[in-house]
Order: C-alpha cells, then sequence, then structure tokens
C-alpha cells in the first residue's frame, strides 16, 4: 500500500492459485473484501472498489472509503501471472489505518446512536462488569463479587473493564461482553452476559463463567 510507512503495522495475505482461476479469484475476493469492510462499519455505502491498474504480468485494485475530505485506500488486492502454472494474490492493508477509518466512521455516521462496534479480537477489553440493583444496601456486595470476577478474568488474560459508570458506557467503548450482575445472583448465582454485538442476553452462572469467557475469548 503506498501510504503505508515504516511505523504501521502491515496484515498480509498470500494466496497462490492455479494460472487458469486467478482471474476469477481476483474479482471474487475484490467483492469478498469490500463486503467485509462495509459488514464492519455503520455506513455500508462508504466503502467502493477502484478501477483495476494492469501493468505487464501484474494488476491491482484498491477499496476506497470516501469520506467528506476525500477517498481513503484501506485495502490493496493485486495479483501477478508471471507463471505458467500458478499466479498469486495478494491483499494488505495497514492496521492502524484500518482501526482509524473504522473509528472515523463511527465518529461521523449521520444517526445518534452512540454505539461502538468492535471485533472481539479488537476490541480493547473482552468483558465488562455493570450492577444492575434497586436496594443501594447491596452494593457493596455486588461490587466486591464483581472485584472478584475481574481478577480471575485477568487472571485468565481476558481483559477486563470494571467501570463505575452506567451500563450504556460499554457499548460506547467497544467492549464486546457485559456480565450484568444482579440482586438475583446474590442469590442463585445466575448473571445476564450481554452480547453488544447481537444485544442479546444469556443467563451464565457464575461458577461457569471463567471457563466460558475463555471459550468467548479464544484463550485457553
Amino acid at each position: 500500500m503506498d501510504d503505508i510507512d515504516l511505523k504501521t503495522s502491515e496484515l498480509c495475505l498470500n494466496l497462490v492459485v492455479p494460472s487458469q482461476d486467478i482471474m476469477q479469484f481476483f474479482m471474487q475476493w475484490q467483492r469478498y473484501r469490500k463486503y467485509w469492510w462495509s459488514s464492519i462499519t455503520t455506513t455500508p455505502s462508504l466503502f467502493k472498489l477502484s478501477d483495476i491498474k494492469q501493468e505487464g504480468n501484474a494488476a491491482n485494485v484498491n477499496i476506497l472509503a470516501n469520506f467528506n475530505w476525500g477517498q481513503k485506500i484501506v485495502e490493496t488486492i493485486s495479483i501477478n501471472t508471471e507463471s505458467t502454472e500458478t499466479s498469486y494474490l495478494n491483499c494488505k492493508m495497514s492496521f492502524e489505518d484500518a482501526l482509524f477509518t473504522i473509528l472515523l466512521d463511527g465518529l461521523w455516521n449521520s444517526t445518534n446512536e452512540e454505539y461502538l462496534r468492535l471485533h472481539n479480537k479488537m476490541a480493547p477489553y473482552k468483558i465488562a462488569l455493570a450492577l444492575d440493583y434497586e436496594d443501594s444496601n447491596n452494593i457493596g456486595t455486588l461490587r466486591e463479587l464483581a472485584i472478584l470476577i475481574a481478577h480471575k478474568l485477568e487472571a485468565r488474560n481476558i481483559s477486563t473493564w470494571l467501570p463505575n459508570v452506567l451500563l450504556p458506557l460499554e457499548s460506547q467503548i467497544g467492549v464486546t461482553y457485559t456480565a450484568i450482575l444482579s440482586e438475583f445472583t446474590l442469590s442463585n448465582g445466575i448473571f445476564n452476559l450481554l452480547n453488544s454485538s447481537t444485544m442479546l442476553k444469556e443467563h451464565i452462572h457464575i461458577a461457569d463463567f471463567v471457563c466460558y469467557a475463555a471459550l468467548l475469548c479464544g484463550k485457553k
């Protein structure tokens, strides 16, 4: 990618493809990658494909983000057909540019929804803990329980957010899962685990949570 400098991290995928199939792969990969970019942002129409540039045995196309101030290259897909039997398809992007594009889209989107969608692997915190109570006498016990769970999660290398704020902030900062501890949790050990991607809740028992969280976050 032309605008990547030495301070950025380049993500690169190389595929070896039979030469007779390279153009089919090239066209399909363009559509697939453009769809992927559209699926992770709040503005699907933000992205477009540039014209294909061909030079000798090589060709490339860029996926562009159309911001108000101009176009930004977010990914480059290229092929090389020098060999008669096998050809090469290359896909590359800058990790920092990708994150910048997603964040900028979230800031500039036309809705009033203060919500940041991040893939679990990109989220700075995997799990947040929130307290839901009516009787203020229970807040101390719930807070101690939340701290205990947070320590157990951190021991499994699961980054955990334990804020002193209301529940909506977890969605705004892109936390993937939020464990909502309530007064019922103190009596039966059950709490709701909110998935910020689907906004669905599932019932989890405290005794099973750390192992289940490790499974969700890909930790052994």
